[in-house]
């Protein structure tokens, strides 16, 4: 029996802590002892259930303030923002996430969205596996000399390839900093956070990888949903919508075009003011405040509206539904992107003063759902997959030494 041990640092959704369901679900089929080091543990039970794991807290940065991700240009500024301000703080990160380490005496661990914990992790000998969508794992197959993990929106002019490139340099020069203070031998680039990696588990599709599709990766493809209770639509035989959503600024401005839009929608808002629900709650328009069966949503909806939640978008790409997305941050955007691209979806900010255009074209444009049907018909079917075996088999791999 080997232990394993997954930690999972960025990130706020439970989309990340899905990632680690079936890795976790597989190790311990195995005979395996796993170890769960999260950053959020009160949604752990929402996702593992009564799984037999130990529980522990992440290390991560702390107070960090909201930004305006939209200015971030690359990877490395991601990092620099929502990871680490400076060598003084980064060396205590790395004392706390090899403190855990040396707790735990993992033989393998598995990285969710954790950047510093593989920071940290340079140099121990135990087996590395990168776990999550396309943007949790940058590429890492890059031109000599090419910045780290540009994002899709940033142009690629000599001057800000320049400035990427410089922009990179300081904040290897910041890690190696703290890397030396702690004792620990130099990362030669910021790919090698990543590259030391012995496997990885891509968890998505290739039409909805954040960094475009990637020529001979394994795509594992995304879970199903977990089953809810199904939806309770209001009743008419108008267009169905549902929605999937938590507070943002134009959010009255959808409610509003919505209702005008005469459409029959289900909407479940995370911190929906009561004065919004009360005012706009009718025969058409019905709010609920628990999770519903998105497989079951995806059956009988006309088209559905969320943020670009990457689990919530792979179903409806399946399932071959048109979507409405408003992006709250780069990942979000990144992903609609690709849909948009493919003609299946319409774009809106948060921040606009009206969705009556975008409402009016997935509710009258046939072209929208013909598009979705047919990106969904292209999509692998998760059986061929084999996400389940090709863990198993890695694992396996991975753990002979150990478990002999």
């Amino acid at each position: 029996m080997a232990r394993v041990l997954c930690v999972w640092e960025l990130g706020s959704d439970l989309g990340h802590l899905s990632h680690l369901r079936l890795p976790v679900e597989v190790a311990l089929q195995l005979g395996h002892e796993v170890f769960l080091a999260a950053r959020q543990l009160d949604r752990i039970g929402t996702v593992m259930g009564d799984m037999p794991i130990t529980c522990l807290q992440a290390p991560f940065k702390q107070g960090s303030l909201a930004a305006d991700q939209a200015a971030f240009p690359s990877y490395t500024h991601l990092l620099a923002r929502q990871c680490f301000s400076g060598v003084d703080e980064l060396e205590m990160y790395l004392r706390a996430w090899r403190a855990l380490f040396d707790l735990v005496k993992p033989d393998l661990v598995l990285f969710e969205h954790s950047p510093t914990a593989l920071i940290a992790a340079h140099g121990y000998g135990f087996q590395k596996v990168l776990v999550g969508n396309g943007f949790s794992i940058p590429p890492q197959q890059f031109e000599v000399d090419a910045p780290f993990a540009p994002f899709v929106t940033t142009p690629r002019t000599p001057e800000v390839l320049a400035g990427l490139r410089s922009d990179d340099g300081v904040l290897l020069t910041v890690i190696n900093r703290a890397l030396t203070r702690s004792g620990l031998a130099e990362l030669p680039s910021l790919v090698d956070i990543y590259s030391q990696a012995d496997a990885q588990f891509l968890m998505t599709l290739p039409v909805l990888d954040h960094f475009g599709p990637r020529p001979g990766q394994r795509y594992l493809g995304v879970e199903p949903p977990t089953p809810r209770p199904a939806p309770q639509w209001p009743p008419g035989s108008g267009p169905k919508v549902f929605a999937y959503l938590r507070v943002f600024p134009s959010l009255e401005k959808l409610l509003q075009d919505l209702q005008l839009a005469r459409v029959y929608a289900l909407l479940h808002i995370r911190g929906l003011p009561g004065a919004l629900r009360e005012r706009f709650s009718s025969e058409q328009i019905c709010f609920t405040d628990q999770l519903i069966d998105l497989s079951a949503v995806a059956e009988q909806a006309d088209w559905v509206v969320h943020h670009g939640n990457h689990n919530t978008m792979a179903g409806f790409v399946r399932a071959g539904v048109p979507q409405l997305l408003i992006p709250l941050h780069q990942e979000h955007l990144f992903a609609s992107l690709n849909l948009l691209a493919q003609g299946c979806a319409r774009i809106a900010y948060q921040d606009q003063s009206s969705f009556a255009q975008e409402i009016a074209d997935l509710k009258s444009n046939p072209q929208f759902r013909q598009r979705a049907a047919q990106v969904g018909a292209n999509c692998p079917d998760l059986a061929s997959l084999d996400a389940a075996g090709q863990i198993g088999r890695t694992l396996q791999a991975l753990l002979t030494s150990v478990c002999q």
